[in-house]
């Protein structure tokens, strides 16, 4: 049998419920239920035994109850949201076995169908987790408009979490300019990576695409998509004698807090030549235009956390495995639903 995350395996304390729910009243409860209560309850419903109360039990008042006693649901526990579990499984299932050397991401951008260039449109209200792949791309781009309105909101975000009152994780803020150099040395991509300004490398490697999964979001301007990719370092090439086949300048600004890093970047790939030149070709090489993306992904700036807690997971260990899922998926709809 193959291997499966269960949610269920770390038991819920009670300190975990959440605060909101622990402050609620019976006395509030009842007044959202009904504002002016009447003075009796109302009839039971017909003479059927189904529907009479037991003799010698008192009739149960909605206002005595309270919803910090409340069961979850009549069976116990309550059963994690199928988005959320779809996603957990994901990662269970595409971490396995994996190092400290994976990238963990979440994009906001637009699924399309390759047929028409259009955003799909599929008959569902709420996130759909989109499994047949074969006619759909993921456009990882936005307009410069909901781009300045994420920078906005991040940066308001940066300037509450340090004020004096506030109680929670911070955000660390950070303003980066680099440049992608993509080189193919005998059929493997590198990327070598190097700061605008120094001109320093910071980084060469290669990336290896080990699984996504997109998220349809009828509801929002943008949707999303989670990728699992292995990142490798490798030897820097010769950058003299091999000619790059693609540049990027990345204007990032990064916003850090807990495992995450929010990442909103302006790319610029200049003009370039596409393939390599054939020397007998009568005019000027094909090009590519310059283009300008506009990019908002949600970095795991930590994944070992995450593997670790799947590792415990497999060993039946109390984990915080599906809290990190429900942590990671929970921004990133919440940066979709803030989309203008």
């Amino acid at each position: 049998m193959s291997e499966e995350y269960n949610p269920l395996r770390k038991r819920q304390r009670a300190e975990d419920t959440p605060d909101f729910q622990r402050r609620v009243s019976a006395a509030s409860l009842s007044a959202i239920i009904n504002p002016d209560p009447p003075e009796t309850l109302a009839p039971s419903l017909g003479a059927s035994p189904l529907f009479q109360p037991r003799q010698g039990s008192p009739p149960v008042d909605i206002r005595s109850l309270s919803l910090s006693r409340m069961e979850q649901n009549v069976f116990g526990p309550r059963p994690a949201e199928d988005i959320v579990r779809i996603v957990a499984d994901f990662m269970y299932t595409h971490l396995k076995g994996r190092t400290g050397s994976i990238e963990i991401e979440g994009k906001l951008g637009r699924l399309v169908d390759k047929r028409s260039g259009l955003r799909i449109n599929l008959p569902v209200g709420c996130e759909t987790v989109y499994t047949d792949d074969k006619n759909i791309r993921f456009e990882s781009n936005m307009t410069v408009q909901q781009h300045a309105m994420f920078n906005k909101l991040l940066n308001q975000r940066v300037d509450e979490t340090r004020r004096p009152e506030f109680r929670g994780s911070r955000i660390e803020y950070k303003h980066t300019k680099e440049i992608d150099h993509f080189y193919r040395v005998d059929g493997t991509r590198l990327r070598v990576t190097t700061d605008k300004e120094s001109g320093q490398v910071l980084a060469v490697i290669t990336k290896t695409k080990i699984a996504d999964l997109n998220i349809f979001s009828p509801r929002t301007k943008l949707d999303i998509r989670i990728t699992i990719n292995e990142e490798s370092t490798v030897e820097r090439p010769d950058m003299d004698a091999n000619k790059p086949i693609l540049v990027r300048h990345k204007d990032r600004l990064s916003y850090k807090q807990d495992l995450w890093s929010f990442d909103l970047t302006q790319v610029v790939s200049p003009e370039h030549e596409l393939g390599p030149v054939n020397p007998y070709a009568i005019g000027p090489p094909k090009t590519s235009p310059a283009v300008t993306t506009h990019e908002l992904e949600l970095e795991v700036a930590q994944p070992d956390v995450w593997l670790a807690e799947r590792e415990k997971v497999a060993q039946n260990k109390p984990n915080n495995f599906h809290e990190i899922t429900h942590t990671f998926l929970g921004n990133l709809r919440a940066l979709a639903k803030r989309a203008i």
